[in-house]
């Protein structure tokens, strides 16, 4: 095989590599919502993050070791009615190996490791009846110890969405409905891994 061929099959064989997954990336969650009662009032969730194979978290999660959770707080009511709209949460995800998230002590859903810390830009809530309704907004990265694992132009505009239970069977004492829903990029996010181009050679040897 001459060298021009041989080049041009290593390069193709790295930009293969570098392809962006198609997998399904989300961070999916569980959890209770505290609605305001009027415009000027905060909204809170605290939620618990699952497993959603064969969907995979936008970066790695150690689920068999560690508890992960979903807290937003601080998102104010700006408009009031069938959608209401909120601007200004602060939204975080946390990892912990200690103490198991317990709807009847908000606090333990905080109390581990912020792996991810951001901001709600803005979220619109939903009702259809009196019971059910869906929610759809954005979050914004900012911070947090595995900030680093997501590159800067990947880390704003996730958006969140989530559908709405609030029957008294689905609704935890203290809190105002269900949330079931998830957190994703707007693109897959791929790893910084890249292969040497000595490790490439061998595939044609």
């Amino acid at each position: 095989m001459n060298k021009r061929l041989t080049m041009t099959l290593l390069l193709a064989a790295a930009v293969a590599l570098a392809a962006p997954a198609t997998a399904q990336q989300l961070f999916d969650f569980n959890g209770q919502a505290v609605v305001p009662a009027a415009v000027g009032g905060d909204l809170a969730l605290d939620a618990i993050v699952y497993d959603a194979a064969p969907a995979t978290t936008p970066i790695p999660l150690n689920f068999a070791d560690y508890q992960y959770t979903l807290v937003i707080t601080g998102l104010e009511l700006i408009t009031d009615g069938p959608t209401q709209v909120y601007a200004g949460g602060a939204i975080a995800l946390y990892e912990d190996a200690a103490t198991a998230a317990d709807f009847t002590n908000g606090a333990t859903f905080s109390d581990g490791t912020a792996i991810l810390t951001g901001v709600v830009t803005d979220l619109n809530r939903t009702m259809y009846t009196a019971t059910l309704g869906s929610v759809l907004g954005h979050v914004d990265w900012t911070g947090g110890t595995r900030l680093s694992d997501i590159a800067p132009e990947d880390q704003g505009g996730w958006p969140i969405l989530s559908g709405i239970n609030a029957s008294a069977s689905q609704t935890e004492p203290g809190y105002s409905e269900n949330w079931d829903g998830k957190v994703e990029p707007t693109e897959p996010i791929v790893g910084n891994e890249v292969m040497p181009m000595g490790n490439l050679k061998v595939l044609f040897r």
